[in-house]
């Protein structure tokens, strides 16, 4: 599966349009490539996005809380409700909604960082300066990476 990797700062223009850099365009599983999902990350002042494949597995965790749960209905209600699906003009761009602009601090220009399997669009400078809080903090836990690969038996073994 491909994944979204990298990050691109772009232009936004006066009426909140922004080009998706072409590279994350191309990750959208096919079929599912004329549009995104976006709701507001929910442990930091930027925009995640995703594709409605994505979407799904994430409905589909909600599952594992008890259905009439405080948890559950915590949950469903802060994602499922903030979702907005756009769509891709003709030049790659979507227009950002204002609420979303707004909440991640976005105006002139938005960095568009890769998360695997979702990105995220930020203000330049926060985003500059939470990779950087990132950085120190991987620094520190480096040593709870641990790589997953197959070995010859077929089955897997780790490596960190």
């Amino acid at each position: 599966m491909p994944l979204f990797m990298s990050k691109y700062t772009n232009k936004v223009d006066r009426k909140g349009r922004v080009s998706v850099p072409a590279q994350f365009r191309a990750t959208l599983p096919a079929g599912f490539q004329k549009s995104i999902v976006m709701y507001q990350a929910v442990n930091h002042d930027a925009i995640e996005c995703c594709d409605l494949l994505h979407i799904e597995k994430v409905n589909d965790s909600l599952e594992s809380f008890a259905p009439y749960s405080d948890e559950h209905d915590e949950f469903s209600l802060v994602l499922m409700s903030g979702l907005v699906e756009l769509s891709f003009d003709t030049n790659g761009r979507i227009i950002l909604p204002q609420d979303m602009m707004e909440f991640a601090g976005i105006s002139e220009y938005a960095t568009f960082a890769g998360k695997g399997q979702t990105f995220q669009i930020w203000e330049p400078e926060a985003f500059e300066r939470q990779l950087e809080k990132a950085r120190i903090q991987v620094k520190e836990k480096r040593s709870l990476l641990h790589f997953r690969t197959n070995n010859e038996n077929g089955g897997s073994d780790d490596r960190s």
